[in-house]
């Protein structure tokens, strides 16, 4: 009797079923193709619209007794400042330019640290030139030597965009350097001020 009452009762719970428009399959059918929605894309790490590309800068760099160019890639966007120039000049050249002559002033040979940096708030004047305090260690270094770092500095900077370049002792106190003939310079010094290093390739 139970088990009537339960036929009775799918086979209503069918017809119902059927005419309301639902079909009833003796066995499970596959989905259509196109029945569901597609699912959204999601974008891949590599495809960040806030990627930015390399930024390459000149360097400049000593051999004999002048300064030649030596083209740099550093980040792009915020990431690149006046401290990613002294960072690249303290680094020097690679192994094969090293090789051919090619060396840098603005690390200490004793140290290896870098006799010049940025400071790393306020590190640019109103004016847009950039502060680079020297450390007492330069004055150690000869005459020309200290030249030949301080035309790698400023070509560097002003290459890569930046007016001027406003030296400081490590005090904050404006530092009087030398040119290339000789004279003291009392003002923020510019590329023209050590383009006369340029070594003609």
């Amino acid at each position: 009797m139970r088990r009537a009452a339960a036929t009775m009762a799918a086979v209503v719970a069918a017809l119902g079923l059927v005419a309301c428009g639902v079909r009833v399959d003796a066995s499970p059918q596959p989905v259509p193709s196109g029945a569901l929605p597609a699912p959204s894309p999601t974008a891949s790490p590599t495809d960040s619209p806030t990627d930015v590309p390399a930024r390459t800068v000149r360097l400049w760099f000593v051999r004999e007794d002048g300064l030649v160019p030596v083209l740099a890639e550093f980040p792009g966007g915020d990431e690149f400042g006046p401290a990613s120039i002294i960072s690249g000049l303290t680094n020097g050249p690679d192994a094969a330019q090293s090789e051919e002559g090619v060396r840098t002033v603005v690390r200490d040979p004793l140290t290896e640290e870098s006799l010049v940096s940025v400071p790393e708030e306020d590190g640019i004047t109103e004016s847009g030139s950039v502060i680079v305090i020297i450390t007492p260690e330069v004055a150690a270094l000869p005459p020309g030597e200290q030249v030949l770092m301080l035309g790698q500095v400023v070509l560097s900077i002003t290459g890569a965009g930046y007016p001027s370049v406003a030296f400081v002792d490590s005090a904050g106190s404006p530092a009087a350097v030398p040119l290339p003939g000789g004279r003291l310079l009392d003002r923020p010094a510019v590329a023209r001020d050590y383009a006369g290093l340029i070594i003609e390739l």
